[in-house]
């Protein structure tokens, strides 16, 4: 009797493990998947310019919890003097086989510090306080950009340091970086890389745009490919934005 008893209390000390370490993985799900495979912020703001955005962001991997995850962001922003551009976001990511659920809210400002081209490089500062309501976690995060154009060629860098206020508090930093050829206005095609704790991405992007009479239509499309463990394998990102 006491080894049967002895025998159920190690199996029952195992199920619960198992649900915890269940647990675990699936509240760890979004810091993976979620990747910062976002986009590349450029430093310079356009005086008094609406701007309506959408982002979109696809991974696929051979691990089928993560596979086929997609998150999506609406914004609406609007440049309140020639220096200063406010924008504000909805975020709702999809894992698979569930519906897509807007769960977040970002408030972003950014800030151009240099006239275009009057320096060696042209630099801006972005600062973003981002919610994400199921996890009850706030995340706040300030970056520097910068830009250098050579000829057609042109560099450009986002260094974030950011703070989040949840199960963790904890200070991060990441790394945007792009360098873009411009060939023509329609077709821009560039070679992207994303680094942060999480993150280790690196692949090609095309970017165009095109006059809509006084207004302004731009496209993004990205490959990133993960070169570090926790990164999805793939990692499709698009955006589409229509200034007005």
């Amino acid at each position: 009797m006491e080894k049967t008893k002895k025998h159920r209390c190690l199996m029952r000390a195992w199920r619960i493990r198992a649900v915890i370490l269940s647990l675990m993985t699936c509240c760890s799900l979004p810091s993976l998947v979620m990747a910062d495979v976002d986009k590349v912020y450029h430093p310079y703001v356009e005086a008094y310019k609406t701007e309506l955005e959408f982002r979109s962001l696809y991974a696929f991997d051979s691990d089928e919890s993560i596979d086929r995850y997609q998150k999506y962001r609406f914004g609406l922003g609007h440049s309140i003097t020639d220096r200063f551009f406010l924008e504000g976001y909805l975020i709702g990511p999809k894992r698979p086989d569930e519906n897509i659920k807007f769960n977040g809210f970002e408030l972003e400002g950014k800030y151009q510090l240099t006239e275009q081209g009057k320096y060696w490089a042209d630099l801006g500062l972005l600062v973003e306080l981002e919610r994400d309501n199921d996890l009850h976690e706030w995340k706040t995060s300030t970056a520097l950009l910068f830009e250098k154009q050579y000829h057609r060629w042109i560099f450009s860098g986002n260094f974030f340091v950011f703070y989040e206020n949840g199960i963790e508090d904890e200070f991060e930093t990441r790394f945007n970086g792009q360098i873009k050829y411009r060939h023509t206005q329609l077709f821009e095609p560039a070679v992207e890389l994303y680094m942060d704790e999480n993150t280790h991405g690196i692949g090609p992007a095309v970017l165009g745009s095109t006059r809509i009479g006084y207004n302004k239509l731009k496209w993004e499309l990205g490959l990133i490919f993960g070169i570090k463990k926790d990164t999805p394998e793939q990692n499709i990102r698009f955006m589409l934005d229509y200034e007005f």
